[in-house]
Parts: C-alpha cells; structure tokens; sequence
C-alpha cells in the first residue's frame, strides 16, 4: 500500500494581498511517526526510528516547547539539532538543502529527546521511508 506524505509551506505579508503557498508530496510503502508527550523535565528519553541515509524521504518534526533530539546515543550523539517550540523541522528529499543529520555516516539507529522546560512537551515525528 503506497503512504503519501505532504508537506506544506506557505508565506504571507503586506496585509494578506501578497501570499505564496506550495506542498511537496513524497510517496512510497514505509512511514514511521510518532507523537510523544515529554513531561517536564525529561532527559534522553529514547525513541526507535531508523533508516540509512539513501532511504529517508522526508522528515517533519514539531513540538510545542523547545526540545532537544539526540542521534544515535544519548552520550556522545552523532548529531544533536534543537527543535524550537512550535517551528517545524522540515526536510525533503531533492530539496536542494543537504541531508541534515551529517554526523550518522549515513544511518540513523535510534534518537534522545529531552525536555529541559517546566511544561510537558508535545512532539510529532512524521517521517517517510523507502525500503
């Protein structure tokens, strides 16, 4: 059965007469998500995703209050990116921005989160994979 995510961007200004809007749409057989509620404090909390570089096809992640994600290992992580309350962390395949967890040599075993703020942390993980 083929998943398709879209990930939709859109831009407006100058009192909602100029306004720019597109959606990427990626295909295939393999999604995994996860939504995850981080109390207040929560320090490496672990969540299992994997792929290998060559395989991600989009990722977008979301939360509500700043939050820390770890790859890899929770004490020496390949790569550590925070993930700003209510900003989504968009990546897609092709888009013209390289891959952004560098540090994996490719492959993503496993990420850490952490929440360092005094409310509970909501989080949504959305990525798409082709395996």
């Amino acid at each position: 059965m083929a998943i398709t995510h879209t990930i939709a961007q859109g831009w407006g200004g100058s009192a909602g007469s100029l306004s720019v809007s597109v959606g990427v749409t990626s295909t295939n057989a393999n999604e995994q998500n996860f939504s995850a509620a981080l109390a207040a404090p929560t320090t490496n909390q672990q969540r299992d995703v994997q792929w290998a570089q060559a395989k991600l096809l989009s990722v977008y992640i979301l939360s509500d209050q700043d939050v820390v994600l770890k790859v890899n290992s929770s004490s020496s992580p390949t790569d550590t990116i925070t993930i700003k309350a209510n900003y989504p962390f968009c990546w897609i395949k092709g888009c013209g921005l390289p891959y952004p967890f560098t540090g994996t040599a490719g492959t993503v075993t496993t990420t850490y989160w952490t929440n360092s703020g005094s409310a509970t942390a909501n989080v949504e993980f959305r990525s798409l994979i082709d395996q």
